[in-house]
């Protein structure tokens, strides 16, 4: 399954829960957008805590109560969150998101091409 095809399905489960998906005028759109964005920082806020609460448990092993391995599950539930979020609001915007991030690998190829090794 490729990025346009989970574009897709996430867009009709939107439909069918009754979150909006087509927008009549430009200020609907931007609302929405202001939602999903809203949605999207609050998601990358717990990933955040979530490294901030890995990092102190590595540096304090002893005096901090965190199962790693679990802390690692909560991290890939908040980055697939926040995928989709990025998903919703790059529909809102029309953006094939699997071409641009296929022309922006290879511009940062090009761009960063004295760091090989």
């Amino acid at each position: 399954m490729n990025l346009q095809e989970i574009t897709k399905m996430q867009i009709e489960m939107d439909e069918r829960h009754g979150f909006p998906v087509h927008f009549t005028t430009e200020h609907e759109r931007y609302q929405q957008l202001t939602k999903d964005l809203v949605g999207l920082f609050g998601e990358i806020g717990e990933f955040s805590n979530i490294v901030k609460k890995i990092n102190i448990k590595i540096d304090r092993p002893n005096d901090y109560q965190l199962e790693i391995s679990e802390a690692e599950t909560r991290l890939k539930e908040e980055l697939v969150d926040s995928l989709i979020y990025i998903i919703r609001i790059g529909a809102i915007l029309g953006i094939d998101l699997q071409a641009q991030v296929l022309e922006k690998i290879h511009l940062n190829e090009s761009r960063y091409a004295q760091l090989r090794r």
